[in-house]
């Protein structure tokens, strides 16, 4: 059962690092956007639109390449494994026939006294 447990939280450890990035991604392409337009008017009055188109190219291809390269990282970092549950040291019937005649002599020494 502790495989089991082991895969469990390692599959909610990559699902959540899976959804924080979606939400993450689609805030970051919505800024590059705005930013993009921004960047290609000043680049554009700078010089021309060419220079403008080859400077954002880059950027974003580069951008790009680091996110890969962050989401290889965390894909790769280890899941602390899942202590095992302790076995019964004995079994439950034992357990419950012990605690019933434990009660049963406590019974009797009380009505002794």
């Amino acid at each position: 059962m502790a495989i089991f447990a082991y895969y469990e939280a390692l599959m909610r450890r990559k699902v959540r690092g899976a959804v924080y990035s979606m939400a993450g991604l689609i805030f970051v392409l919505i800024g590059m956007c705005f930013l993009a337009a921004a960047l290609w008017m000043v680049l554009s009055e700078l010089r021309d639109p060419r220079f403008a188109a080859t400077v954002l190219g880059c950027g974003f291809v580069a951008v790009g390449l680091i996110a890969m390269g962050i989401g290889k990282l965390v894909s790769r970092l280890h899941v602390a494994p899942v202590a095992a549950p302790r076995a019964a040291t004995a079994p439950a019937l034992v357990q419950l026939i012990e605690g019933f005649l434990v009660g049963v002599s406590a019974g009797r020494t009380t009505r002794r006294k």
